[in-house]
């Protein structure tokens, strides 16, 4: 059973909507290359990652624009 993992950086492992992060590239390969042969869970507890975390979708039209925001002034002149 293959699970496709796609590498983000040399510590980042992501597989469908879940980054596995690790403190260093050999725990990330060692990770990735469980995963030709053993279930994502397997992997994880064998080869444990340092975080995990959900990768959220944008979807639809974006809410505002982008950079910071200008607010009007407390006081000075009218």
């Amino acid at each position: 059973m293959t699970i496709t993992a796609e590498r983000l950086s040399d510590t980042e492992v992501k597989i469908e909507d879940t980054i596995y992060s690790f403190d260093a590239k050999i725990r990330a390969d060692a990770f990735q290359q469980c995963l030709l042969n053993d279930s994502v869970e397997t992997c994880a507890m064998n080869h444990a990652p340092v975080k995990t975390r959900v990768v959220h979708e944008v979807s639809g039209e974006p809410q505002g624009e982008p950079g910071s925001i200008i607010s009007p002034s407390l006081g000075g002149m009218p």
